[in-house]
């Protein structure tokens, strides 16, 4: 079984203008709403592989209601707890040049108690083998250890984590040795404090320095440059697709979903790569932060191409 966990979900409104005018009238186009923060979108992208996943974190107000009945429509099962507030809503605006800018509420205050609840509500849920999907910021009032404390707690329990996240809750929640990283190339670079233009051969290097015993698996996403898989089985290199891209949105979640849906379903690495690539690329095709159809994911993973660099 997967299980998401979003700390703090949101209504994602995606819509476009041909050029985004600072300090003027900007008329909005094609704008569409999800249920969307990244935990909820590896869900989405999990029931769009057939796949199957429990969706938890925080909801609150009519925004988490709304999200709740999306979920429900789409067969996704779900169990959050519920606060006080407004769960937010996020705008986000593409111009004609793809450029995206993001105007993101700050979302709900989440206390002590609720964090007590939540951590309650995982482990009611999980069970040896699992994978527990930490994605995504929180909300006002969590801890940036809160990642590393919940994968401490997970892993007491026998299950796997995947953990995506940046700044201080990467920072934290690596030390707890998560199953899966999946940081992008300006979230790594960040973390070593180097130059977000290092060569992959850098990347390779830093990013071999978080496998271990525990860790078994780092993915690094570098966009239009490919992605860079790390494990036991060896080093990794994948092409990125050229595909006609609609929006960024959601790439990395479906990246994300791919990879604990392809360790659930006991996938060699090089089925494992395909399938990441291609569901991340399907992503970027579709408007909003809505997945990728399972037929346009089959087609786009015949397309992928992994070359092997070291072995481990």
């Amino acid at each position: 079984m997967i299980l998401t966990v979003t700390f703090n979900p949101a209504i994602d409104k995606t819509a476009e203008v041909d050029v985004l005018i600072p300090q003027g009238l900007n008329r909005l186009k094609n704008v569409m709403q999800d249920a969307g923060g990244k935990g909820v979108n590896v869900s989405k992208t999990i029931q769009a592989l057939h796949g199957k996943s429990i969706a938890t974190g925080f909801l609150a107000g009519s925004a988490g209601e709304y999200i709740q009945k999306v979920l429900d429509e789409l067969h996704i099962e779900n169990d959050f707890v519920w606060v006080e507030g407004m769960t937010r809503t996020n705008l986000k605006v593409l111009d004609h040049d793809m450029e995206l800018t993001e105007l993101n509420e700050a979302g709900p205050v989440i206390t002590e108690t609720e964090i007590k609840q939540l951590k309650e509500k995982i482990l009611s849920l999980i069970k040896p083998d699992d994978l527990v999907v930490l994605s995504g910021n929180v909300s006002y009032g969590v801890r940036k250890n809160i990642y590393r404390e919940l994968i401490e707690l997970v892993k007491q329990q026998g299950a796997r984590v995947v953990l995506d996240a940046d700044g201080e809750l990467f920072a934290e929640g690596i030390q707890a040795k998560p199953y899966v990283i999946k940081p992008n190339k300006y979230e790594l670079a960040t973390y070593f404090g180097i130059s977000q233009e290092c060569s992959n051969e850098e990347i390779i290097s830093l990013a071999r320095t978080l496998l271990n015993d525990e860790c078994r698996l780092v993915v690094v996403s570098m966009g239009k440059e490919g992605s860079i898989f790390l494990s036991n089985a060896g080093i990794y290199q994948a092409e990125a697709l050229h595909i006609q891209a609609h929006s960024s949105v959601g790439a990395g979640d479906a990246m994300v979903a791919a990879i604990a849906y392809a360790l659930e379903q006991n996938y060699d690495m090089e089925q494992l790569i395909a399938l990441a690539v291609a569901c991340s690329a399907g992503a970027v095709m579709t408007k909003g932060t809505q997945p990728a159809d399972l037929a346009v994911v089959d087609t786009l993973v015949k397309q992928v191409i992994i070359q092997k660099l070291e072995e481990n």
